[in-house]
């Protein structure tokens, strides 16, 4: 078994606890898309966030996306993270709070 970090495996037991509170059905998923949405550290300047601006440089996309598709399977949304065929994963800045927005597509 792999050594998952404390902030990591606090950050899944957060995204488990809101997909059972937002009471979803489970199906036959075989796409998926994630939208995340970064805040600005507080350190940047207001006339340089620029909000929905692409983010290059931090967060790798493929550790994104494997925290939430887990965190689905733990949920018991869906039966097994293999099932998606098609992963979209989209990274932003925003000048809002940080949020994360899924769309699943059924077979």
């Amino acid at each position: 078994m792999a050594y998952m970090p404390k902030a990591y495996t606090d950050y899944q037991k957060a995204l488990v606890n809101l997909i059972k509170a937002k009471n979803l059905s489970n199906g036959d998923f075989c796409r998926i898309h994630m939208v995340f949405h970064f805040a600005y550290p507080k350190s940047t300047p207001k006339y340089r966030r620029i909000d929905g601006l692409p983010l290059r440089q931090k967060f790798d996309g493929d550790n994104l996306a494997k925290g939430v598709m887990d965190a689905l399977e733990k949920s018991g949304m869906v039966e097994d993270d293999r099932q998606f065929y098609q992963v979209r994963v989209d990274k932003y800045r925003t000048t809002e709070t940080s949020k994360i927005h899924v769309k699943l597509w059924e077979c």
